[in-house]
C-alpha cells in the first residue's frame, strides 16, 4: 500500500533501462522476424509483453518520506517495493557509493543498496544493526526529511553535507 500523504517523493529515471533494455530486445525481434517471418507472430508478442513489463518494473527508482516510514520502490507498478519505519532509524547519512558496487538493488559489504544512477545516496542505520543505502540525486534533502522526522529518542542524527 503507498503512503497515502508523503512529505518527501522523489523519483529518479533509470535511464540506463532505457538505453540497454530495447536494443536486445530490437535485435531479437529482428531476427525472429528474419528467420521464421510471420510464423513468428506469438514470439513477438512475447517478447513485446516482457520488454514493456520489465520496463515499467525496472524504469524508475522512487523515495516517499511520511506516515512514520520511509518508502522506496522500482518502477512504474510499485514492485518491487520495500518499508522501514522511521522508528526503526537510528542514524541517517550522506554517504557515497563506489563505481564497482554499481546501480540496482545490491548487497555490499556496508548492507544493502537500492541506487538508479549516480553514485550519492543517504545511509540508514537501523536499530538492529543493520544499513542500507537509498540512491538519491539529492541526498542531503532527503537525509534532511527523514532527520526530521525521527523520533526524539533517536541518539545518534549526522548532518547531512
Amino acid at each position: 500500500m503507498a503512503m497515502r500523504h508523503p512529505v518527501y517523493t522523489n523519483t529518479q529515471s533509470v535511464w540506463l533501462v532505457w538505453v540497454l533494455l530495447p536494443t536486445p530486445m530490437a535485435g531479437t525481434a529482428a531476427t525472429l522476424l528474419a528467420k521464421e517471418g510471420a510464423a513468428a507472430a506469438t514470439g513477438l508478442v512475447l517478447l513485446a509483453a516482457t520488454t514493456v513489463l520489465l520496463l515499467l518494473m525496472l524504469s524508475s527508482f522512487t523515495i516517499e518520506v511520511g506516515e512514520g516510514q520511509v518508502e522506496w520502490r522500482f518502477g512504474r507498478l510499485g514492485w518491487p517495493r520495500w518499508r522501514v519505519a522511521l522508528a526503526e532509524i537510528e542514524r541517517v547519512e550522506v554517504a557515497t557509493s563506489t563505481f564497482w558496487e554499481g546501480w540496482g538493488i545490491r548487497k555490499t559489504r556496508t548492507g544493502m543498496l537500492y541506487n538508479a544512477s549516480g553514485d550519492q545516496a543517504v545511509r540508514l542505520t537501523l536499530r538492529d544493526g543493520r544499513t542500507l543505502r537509498l540512491g538519491s540525486d539529492e541526498p542531503g534533502r532527503l537525509a534532511g526529511f527523514i532527520m526530521a522526522r525521527l523520533p526524539a529518542a533517536a541518539p545518534t542524527r549526522t548532518r547531512p553535507r
